[in-house]
């Protein structure tokens, strides 16, 4: 995506506002800014940014809520937190609200641009949908289907993993990650094995494109480095 992308930023404190404002405009961006949670959301709904960056520690909504809000409604529009709040717990937490990534306010400035430009290339997906191996996921219609016409349904979490697949190629996507991310909490890795097994069904040929990574979890092979 080239720059003039529209970021919306949310933190409660001014000068961090000021100073990731100053940023990003520098390196071409537009932003429109938000000082908490409830703000950050409006916005969104009124104008649908190319990306959010959003804090995790906001009054009246946080980070977490609004990242959830935006993906109820919004797959697709990358979301990005950056945050005091390092732990891998709390990377986890916001993964697996569908956040793209989680970034730690301590970073260099080349990092969370790299960061932000490699979150917004990845998204940078047609809105009429996305190929995976032989079929083109309709997400709107919550359907996949091939060149010849034959067409299967898709549910929500068969959806999100193919989106995520899709997106991330070659990147291995651990086990407890697909889980936190896109399942109810006690899943076990059962269950995961069980959906991307069925997934795979659905997919017919193009589901040996989702190969198990031994001990780790599984990652998307696209057509042109498949053996």
């Amino acid at each position: 995506m080239p720059h003039g992308a529209e970021i919306l930023l949310a933190d409660d404190e001014r000068a961090v506002r000021e100073a990731l404002c100053g940023l990003l405009e520098s390196r071409g961006y537009v932003v429109r800014c938000a000082s908490d949670g409830d703000r950050a959301l409006a916005l969104y709904r009124e104008h649908r940014p190319d990306l959010l960056l959003l804090d995790v520690m906001m009054p009246r909504m946080g980070g977490y809520a609004v990242c959830e809000a935006v993906r109820r409604e919004d797959l697709n529009t990358p979301v990005v937190f950056l945050t005091a709040l390092d732990s891998d717990e709390h990377e986890l937490r916001g993964l697996g609200l569908g956040a793209d990534a989680y970034i730690s306010k301590t970073v260099s400035e080349e990092i969370l641009i790299a960061r932000i430009a490699a979150a917004l290339r990845r998204s940078d997906v047609s809105p009429s949908g996305l190929d995976f191996g032989e079929w083109h996921v309709e997400p709107l219609k919550m359907s996949m289907r091939k060149p010849s016409g034959e067409t299967v349904a898709l549910g929500d979490r068969e959806l999100a993993l193919l989106r995520t697949f899709a997106l991330h190629p070659g990147e291995v996507m651990s086990r407890d990650m697909l889980l936190t991310r896109f399942f109810d909490s006690g899943a076990t890795e059962a269950v995961l094995t069980v959906a991307i097994s069925r997934l795979r069904d659905k997919l017919g040929d193009s589901g040996e494109r989702i190969r198990s990574v031994r001990g780790i979890g599984y990652a998307y092979t696209p057509a042109e480095t498949c053996p």
